[in-house]
């Protein structure tokens, strides 16, 4: 995963390998990411061709979080069948989603 702090509070995040999306250390790894005062996480998914329960179970667990941080947890780069998983999990409601971004 890369990592990159950007300016007005926001932290970016590049998801480069599944494997370690899928895994239960992902979720510490990416909030210990983050620093202090920043209130914008955006993870970048535009490398992950497939998302399974255990990414998704991950990103619903970060996202809770985050929101009791009163942080933000934004999705970009999603490709189509990914983006289709979310609507039929009902996930897309749940995220920000930002296609292009």
């Amino acid at each position: 995963m890369i990592v990159a702090h950007l300016p007005d509070g926001v932290c970016r995040i590049r998801i480069t390998t599944e494997p370690m999306f899928s895994r239960s250390e992902f979720v510490p790894l990416v909030l210990e990411s983050m620093l202090e005062g920043e209130r914008r996480l955006i993870i970048d998914l535009g490398l992950v061709s497939m998302l399974h329960s255990p990414s998704l179970a991950n990103l619903v667990t970060i996202h809770i979080a985050l929101a009791k941080r009163s942080s933000e947890l934004i999705l970009t780069g999603l490709h189509e069948k990914n983006l289709r998983i979310l609507e039929i999990t009902k996930l897309d409601r749940l995220f920000t989603i930002q296609q292009g971004a």
